[in-house]
């Protein structure tokens, strides 16, 4: 169905009475009789589900109520989008990127006239296109792409790195339209979706039969992962088992072996399980997990000694609680997996969530020089965003607001700004009870500021009161801001210990 037609059926469908041709026509900028033609081939289109748009020469195009409810039921409009949206040739960078990539998984060599012929765009657009994604594989992958006069361009990676710049491909656009159009640059198939499905049911249930209990995006890469196995072994795309002659298969992976090659009638080599294997190993993991499925040695270690770091040079002791170390294990075991093995990350979040906590985000850095002495590994930004998230809930910093007033004798148009400029730099962080100007606040009753944790004033009251205050400037300069911080950091740790 072309955009125009589905544009058409798209109107028909949400009109309460019958549209008329000429509308149509106007609406989609061709004549009356182009109208008819696709109404003719859209009507073709829904013959499959027993629905046909009806035609009056006075009235128009009309679909009754049971057509439009059976059309909206099977999500017809969002299947075609679908279906478009797999097919069209890539036409932003992004997509014409990851195409040229996914390309250089199958082909060992591709010319750079053949891509822009395929790709519709010239070769200079090309040649942008795999300087970018070359900035892309040497970041996060530490691999690139090569040239040749002679054979054109070729990806420089082993079949084990292939996997790994499909699975990151997938991982970072997991809905299932963006997965689809993916699949099919790949192996020229769009059935990814519906397959997925049938073994996701074996690997969550598997999972969690022996304490495993992955996030759902986990899940679902894996079970793209399992698919690409199957895919790639068929294409004659063979692992080196050099890597995993001592290794064994654990007992959730040899249930799941079973269950899935039973489901697609397929049989896929120890080699290929084992890869698969070390891939589930760096996902991410929920509560509930058994911690002795997935603990390390290194882990405990590199987590034993976070803890006394963060307790010498914060002041702040979360071994005092087991759950906290359980769940800092649950983080770090796949992570330190993940960074030896180049492994993506499954859920992604925005790595700018660090700037709204800086405190935990200054702990969590030091993550950083535990790994590398350790195991001389680097972290990225995205493990720390997660580890700063960890230690947010941890420290609890946010299970107790600071109960505060503001003594100022200004007129409103500095009260309001001393307000404003608070809660917008820790207005999550506190609670503001009242104002006070100088002399209301000395006669207040003592019983009305009992819950009071902290003054801020512009004014001097080291004589009136025994309430910790901050003085600050009427303007609110930077200075004053900094101050307020270290209050909220030294009295979050307090509040911990």
């Amino acid at each position: 169905m072309e955009r125009r037609q589905r544009d058409i059926l798209n109107l028909i469908l949400n009109a309460e009475e019958y549209i008329n041709g000429n509308e149509l026509a106007r609406f989609c900028n061709v004549t009356i009789r182009t109208i008819r033609k696709d109404i003719r081939e859209i009507n073709n289109s829904l013959k499959s589900y027993n629905v046909k748009v009806d035609s009056n020469i006075k009235k128009g195009y009309f679909l009754d109520k049971n057509s439009k409810d059976i059309l909206k039921k099977n999500n017809f409009i969002r299947k075609v989008l679908d279906h478009e949206y797999i097919i069209e040739t890539p036409n932003l960078p992004v997509d014409r990127q990851i195409y040229i990539l996914l390309k250089l998984t199958i082909k060992k060599y591709i010319y750079v006239e053949e891509l822009s012929e395929a790709l519709y765009v010239s070769v200079a657009t090309v040649n942008n296109d795999i300087t970018s994604l070359n900035r892309w594989l040497k970041k996060n992958l530490k691999l690139g792409v090569s040239y040749s006069l002679n054979d054109g361009i070729t990806l420089k990676a082993n079949e084990k790195e292939k996997r790994n710049i499909i699975s990151w491909i997938l991982a970072r656009r997991i809905n299932i339209s963006t997965v689809s159009k993916y699949w099919n640059y790949l192996f020229e198939d769009k059935d990814v979706i519906s397959v997925s499905r049938e073994i996701y049911h074996i690997v969550d249930a598997e999972t969690k039969k022996h304490n495993y209990y992955l996030s759902g995006h986990s899940s679902q890469l894996l079970c793209y992962e399992i698919l690409v196995a199957i895919k790639r072994q068929k294409l004659g795309f063979a692992l080196d088992d050099s890597d995993s002659k001592n290794d064994m298969l654990m007992s959730a992976m040899i249930a799941i072996r079973k269950k899935v090659e039973e489901k697609l009638q397929v049989n896929l080599s120890e080699t290929e399980w084992l890869n698969l294997q070390q891939y589930f190993k760096s996902r991410q993991f929920l509560k509930g997990t058994d911690i002795k499925n997935i603990e390390t040695e290194e882990a405990v270690c590199v987590v034993e000694e976070f803890l006394i770091t963060l307790c010498e040079k914060f002041n702040i002791d979360l071994s005092y609680n087991s759950d906290n170390k359980y769940k800092l294990i649950l983080y770090i075991a796949p992570m330190i997996n993940r960074i030896k093995y180049r492994h993506c990350i499954s859920n992604s979040i925005d790595e700018k969530v660090v700037k709204s906590h800086k405190t935990e985000f200054e702990m969590a850095s030091e993550m950083v020089h535990i790994i590398k002495k350790k195991l001389n590994l680097d972290i990225g930004k995205i493990d720390l965003a997660y580890i700063t998230l960890h230690l947010v809930t941890m420290c609890g910093i946010y299970d107790h607001k600071l109960n505060i007033i503001i003594v100022c004798d200004y007129d409103e148009s500095v009260v309001s700004f001393i307000e404003a400029r608070i809660k917008s730099c820790f207005g999550e962080k506190l609670e503001l009870f009242r104002f006070y100007d100088y002399q209301g606040f000395m006669y207040e009753n003592e019983d009305n500021l009992k819950n009071v944790d902290l003054i801020i004033t512009t004014s001097t009251i080291a004589d009136i009161t025994n309430i910790p205050f901050i003085r600050i400037n009427p303007e609110v300069e930077q200075n004053d801001i900094d101050m307020i911080a270290e209050y909220f950091k030294n009295s979050t740790r307090k509040l911990i210990l």
